[in-house]
Parts: structure tokens; C-alpha cells; sequence
């Protein structure tokens, strides 16, 4: 009873994180409407693909973690899958406002997968291998999501201004990464230690860079009045 009430309440509040990537998604929306201005390419310059695209890959692995689990954890399943297309719409718009390689790449590898991870719905239930499969890929995103957000924290150190990055955004995935984190507890330990640890990575870098970017606003409020 504990693992559905908390998980009701778990899934509820990731419902703020799908609100955070969409102010995101506006923020970046209104800098584009004016492209011929140059303070509109440097806010959105504060963008670090790296964070995004690591961001991206954390909810994947959960997404995927959810799926192999037995039984399917339709708590962590569907709320990841509409945190993925609204990632991934932030990603795309990182590629058509810096047209680079590397945001084509990362564009290009995280539609394929949200196409693949969709499709293995179907094949349930995963064999063990599977599970252990799942594990392995969120310890990997783990450290991908370490290396992301502390690079969009130097990124701030370096540009030292928010830019159009979204202070919902963080905020809302600060007050996700801990539900998942309570509700993680209510699982066996043996199946739910690296949800726990790659969430808890999280709270961490996402509150780091949370707190950099309040520190920078509170620096620009003075010029700005």
C-alpha cells in the first residue's frame, strides 16, 4: 500500500518537472522570436548541451529501469516517457539554434532511442539479463549526469549570467529527484540502489547549479534596476 501511495505521490510531483522543461522550452521560444539580436544567441548560449543531453539519458535509463522491473513500474514508466519528448525538444532547438555536429549527434541518438525504448514495451517481461542491463545503464548515466551538470555549472562560472536557462526547470527537478528518492526506499534494496544513487547524484549537481544560478541573478538585479 506504502510503494502506491508513494508512488502516486512521486509520479504527481514529477508532474512539475514536465512544467519545468516547458518553461524551459518558452524561455528558449522567446529569445528566438527575436533572432537578429545578439543578447537572444548569447542567453542561449547558457545552455549547456552537455547537461541536457545527460538529463536526457538519466530519465532514460529510469524509463528503461521502470520497464524491466517486475512488476512494470507504470509510476516511473509514463512520467519518464513525457519528461524524454520534452527533453528532447530542448535538444533539438540547442541543434537548430547552434547547427554543430555534436548537437546534430546527440539530437539524432536521443530520438533513436526514445524510438527503441518505446518499442521494447512490447517484450516485456525482460528476462534477469535485462535487469542487470538496466542497472548497468543508469550506474553509466550516473556518471554522465555528474559530468553534465557540472559542466553546465562552469558554464554559468564562465558566462557568469542565467542566460534563458529556467529556474522552474531546476527547481522542479530538485523536488522530483527526492519524491523518486523516497519512493525508491519503498522498493527492495537489492533492485532500487541505483535509482537511489543516480538520484541522489542529482539533488546534489541540480541544486549546486540552482544555487550558482541565484547567486548570478542576485549579481544582475543591481544592473538591471
Amino acid at each position: 500500500m506504502l510503494y502506491h501511495v508513494l508512488g502516486f505521490a512521486s509520479a504527481a510531483l514529477f508532474l512539475l518537472t514536465w512544467l519545468g522543461l516547458w518553461s524551459q522550452i518558452k524561455a528558449m521560444a522567446r529569445y528566438q522570436v527575436a533572432l537578429g539580436n545578439n543578447n537572444s544567441d548569447d542567453a542561449n548560449y547558457s545552455l549547456s548541451l552537455n547537461q541536457f543531453g545527460s538529463s536526457y539519458f538519466a530519465f532514460f535509463s529510469i524509463f528503461l529501469f521502470g520497464i524491466s522491473v517486475e512488476p512494470f513500474n507504470h509510476y516511473l514508466v509514463w512520467t519518464r516517457f513525457g519528461a524524454l519528448i520534452l527533453t528532447l525538444v530542448i535538444i533539438w532547438k540547442i541543434w537548430q539554434h547552434r547547427r554543430t555536429k555534436v548537437s546534430r549527434y546527440v539530437a539524432f541518438i536521443a530520438l533513436v532511442a526514445l524510438i527503441g525504448g518505446t518499442v521494447s514495451i512490447a517484450f516485456r517481461p525482460f528476462p534477469s539479463l535485462a535487469q542487470l542491463g538496466a542497472n548497468t545503464l543508469m550506474l553509466v548515466v550516473t556518471v554522465i549526469l555528474f559530468q553534465g551538470s557540472l559542466h553546465q555549472w562552469l558554464v554559468l562560472q564562465r558566462r557568469q549570467k542565467v542566460g534563458s536557462l529556467s529556474f522552474a526547470l531546476f527547481r522542479n527537478i530538485l523536488i522530483k529527484d527526492v519524491s523518486t528518492l523516497v519512493f525508491g526506499l519503498t522498493m527492495p534494496l537489492s533492485q532500487s540502489w541505483p535509482l537511489l544513487i543516480l538520484n541522489g547524484t542529482s539533488v546534489i549537481m541540480r541544486g549546486s547549479i540552482l544555487l550558482q544560478m541565484h547567486k548570478l541573478k542576485r549579481r544582475e538585479l543591481p544592473v538591471s534596476g
